[in-house]
């Protein structure tokens, strides 16, 4: 669709949006119950010794679980969600939430399983928390990213900060909020207890082409007001991956650079490229790397 109808397109679905779901009546996460970790193909991915573990939470037949690496000169090497083997197995669907077997949440028609996880100690600021969604039906807007896919938000702002962000629609973004190559998408609408979406300009799920149909993965930035000083700060950046991806498009070491953009909301180490890893039967990793210190 054109960049017009586009636009009107993606407003109307105000609330519904996609993320809208990841963080709202999020489960709670046992700290480091994490299991096959560091056991993929021999690589001991992540490296042993200078990385530390953080929450986890069970899904499917594994579990996921958060972690951080710092080389022993304190620099900032990995920031990272695991999905131990198993854990795309058997992963919940409609039914299993409708029965009540599984815990999740409806919203607009839409099941999800929502979960919080807290990162150790180690992680750099400005990271938080990792706030994600597994979502069965994938989410609005439909024929955009209604598939079935993980979303993993990287916070820059503590959950009882992030929870008071309301609703609202962002009209105009200053350019050095804009990182390169980025745009608003769904009309600047701002969800609530996250905020507004930004999402690559080339990005093929919000085409015509014929491969918009192909989605497999976003890096989306997110944007608000998170600390009600009435300025918009990037408070978030977000991987969306699907299920097929992981199962049949990730080839070894998928590596991508993270648009920048100008100006930083807090004084800190920022993640320039983002990687997904198959790591064998050591399952999965989808991490922040190649980290760059900014000043707010």
């Amino acid at each position: 669709m054109h960049d017009e109808n586009r636009r009107t397109f993606l407003k109307s679905v105000g609330a519904a949006t996609i993320g809208s779901i990841a963080l709202t009546g999020a489960t709670s996460a046992t700290p480091g119950k994490g299991t096959g970790r560091g056991n993929g193909r021999g690589s001991g991915f992540p490296p042993k010794g200078i990385t530390e573990w953080g929450d986890s939470i069970e899904l499917g037949n594994g579990d996921i679980s958060t972690f951080s690496t710092v080389t022993p000169s304190g620099k900032p090497k990995y920031v990272g969600i695991h999905f131990a083997d198993g854990t795309l197995d058997d992963l919940p669907y409609a039914e299993d939430f409708e029965s009540g077997d599984v815990e999740g949440r409806q919203i607009h028609g839409v099941w999800s399983k929502p979960f919080n996880l807290d990162f150790p100690a180690n992680t750099p600021d400005p990271i938080s928390y990792a706030g994600c969604g597994w979502n069965p039906g994938g989410h609005t807007p439909i024929g955009v990213y209604d598939k079935p896919h993980f979303d993993v938000h990287y916070h820059f702002y503590e959950p009882d900060v992030v929870r008071q962000i309301g609703p609202g629609v962002i009209e105009d973004l200053p350019d050095e909020k804009t990182p390169d190559g980025y745009r608003l998408i769904e009309g600047g609408a701002v969800i609530p207890a996250m905020g507004a979406h930004l999402a690559p300009e080339d990005a093929p799920e919000f085409d015509d082409r014929d491969d918009a149909s192909e989605w497999e993965e976003t890096l989306i930035w997110g944007v608000a007001d998170a600390d009600g000083d009435g300025e918009y700060e990037n408070n978030y950046v977000e991987p969306m991956i699907t299920l097929d991806y992981f199962r049949n498009h990730l080839d070894g070491v998928e590596k991508q650079d993270i648009a920048q953009p100008d100006v930083y909301p807090k004084d800190g180490h920022y993640p320039t490229t983002y990687t997904v890893r198959d790591l064998g039967d050591g399952g999965y990793a989808v991490l922040l790397e190649d980290f760059e210190e900014q000043s707010a």
